[in-house]
């Protein structure tokens, strides 16, 4: 009986001591690194936009007219059609005193326009000359956005008919007063309604930009080019109040092993997804963690593949 009782201690101490290791063994080694994802630090140009619209417009559009009442004879243009200043545009008729005169043209320009009709009489507007080739957007703004515009600011312009192509544009003019409309004139309350005209300068290559399109504008009221940037979420604020980052930094003995590291940055200009930062530890490709809240500074980590 005495015997039995040795050899039970005797299991009960063994069982303790390998069960004991293996607790101290399992706690002893090194929680598994947390995966994070990663993108580079780069330079970029960022822009504040104010979004208008506009319609493409000539800066030279000359009606000619003529209110003789002579008959149109004969008409020498088409739509579309280039003409050079004193170019004939149609002949008239006067029958009674069987004598005929001409239409000419006062710019140089094309037709984009014809009231003038064969066999009718010449009594108003007949031809309308534009150059095509001087183009400018007369766009309208928001009460709202009026204070953060002013001349000589650069638009983007863009058409559904060009597709993906951005015009550069100039902010040439701002109207002093709002425009008026029926709506605006009949509401008690205009603050909400007031909308105020710009002209923007296009340069001379505008080719697909056509008369009377349709535009988007986007004026440029802030830019910083060159400039490193992160997404709004890759920053962090530390228990000083300090605007930092979290970059992974690779173990130079242990490879795929990472250590987050803190670095502070000052922050500059902000547009909706993406905020301007500098410091003097900053260079191209650090790998910045986009999600820098799930970790801490001096964690061991993972970076994720494809990160």
């Amino acid at each position: 009986m005495k015997k039995k009782g040795i050899i039970l201690c005797v299991v009960l101490g063994v069982s303790l001591l390998v069960g004991g290791g293996a607790y101290v063994y399992a706690n002893s080694q090194p929680a598994p690194a947390v995966a994070v994802k990663t993108a580079p630090l780069s330079k970029a140009t960022l822009q504040n936009t104010i979004s208008a619209t506009g319609v493409i417009e000539s800066y030279t559009k000359v009606k000619i007219s003529d209110t003789s009442n002579d008959n149109i004879e004969k008409i020498y243009v088409s739509v579309g059609q280039w003409v050079a200043k004193d170019d004939w545009l149609c002949q008239l008729y006067n029958k009674a005193d069987d004598s005929y005169s001409y239409v000419k043209a006062t710019t140089n320009g094309t037709i984009t326009a014809m009231n003038a009709v064969k066999g009718n009489p010449a009594n108003g507007e007949l031809f309308t000359i534009e150059d095509t080739n001087d183009l400018k957007v007369r766009g309208k703004v928001k009460e709202a956005d009026l204070n953060h515009i002013h001349e000589n600011m650069p638009v983007l312009v863009k058409s559904d008919a060009t597709g993906d192509k951005v015009f550069p544009g100039n902010l040439t003019k701002i109207a002093p007063t709002a425009i008026k409309t029926e709506a605006t004139a009949n509401s008690a309350s205009t603050a909400t309604k007031a909308e105020f005209e710009v002209e923007i300068d296009l340069p001379a290559d505008s080719t697909g930009l056509k008369i009377g399109m349709t535009s988007r504008l986007s004026i440029v009221s802030e830019e910083r080019a060159d400039v490193f940037c992160v997404p709004f979420e890759a920053l962090v604020m530390d228990d000083s109040g300090q605007s930092c980052i979290y970059v992974a930094k690779e173990n130079p003995v242990e490879q795929g092993s990472y250590t987050v590291e803190s670095i502070p940055v000052t922050t500059g200009l902000e547009t909706d997804s993406l905020i301007e930062i500098a410091g003097e530890q900053l260079s191209d490709g650090l790998a910045i963690i986009s999600q820098p809240q799930t970790v801490s500074p001096g964690m061991v980590v993972s970076v994720e593949a494809g990160a």
